[in-house]
């Protein structure tokens, strides 16, 4: 037996509206925190400083973060996220991608006063560097 459910039917229970025929239980948060939205300005940094680019960081917890991306740009599965409001550098593993966006787990965090590794030293300055534009 086949259903005709009109155009704003069809786009509500799209959207995850319950039908009239059956109820559904909401979707399963699979994050363990949620995270909370955002629209803050970083910068993604890769190969030891020698490329960067902006971003919107656009969801955050102490774990994480969703943020965009410029189209059609290759990025490495491991980066640094630099938070310019906060000053805080997160290493991140790129755990999701759809071109536009990309979910980043963090693997450590540190306050920018406080890199001492002389490695680290490029995300402090492309942090200087975003304060200028």
């Amino acid at each position: 037996m086949s259903t005709n459910m009109s155009g704003e039917s069809r786009k509500q229970h799209a959207r995850g509206a319950p039908s009239h025929a059956t109820e559904l239980p909401p979707r399963i948060e699979r994050r363990p925190k949620q995270r909370k939205r955002v629209l803050l300005s970083g910068i993604v940094a890769y190969s030891a400083g020698a490329r960067s680019f902006p971003c919107s960081i656009r969801n955050l917890t102490e774990s994480g973060a969703r943020i965009t991306l410029p189209v059609n740009l290759a990025v490495p599965s491991n980066v640094y996220l630099i938070n310019l409001r906060e000053r805080i550098a997160h290493e991140a593993k790129i755990v999701w991608t759809n071109g536009a966006e990309a979910g980043l787990s963090f693997v450590g965090s540190v306050a920018l006063a406080d890199v001492t590794d002389p490695k680290l030293a490029y995300l402090e300055k492309l942090w200087h560097g975003s304060a200028t534009r």
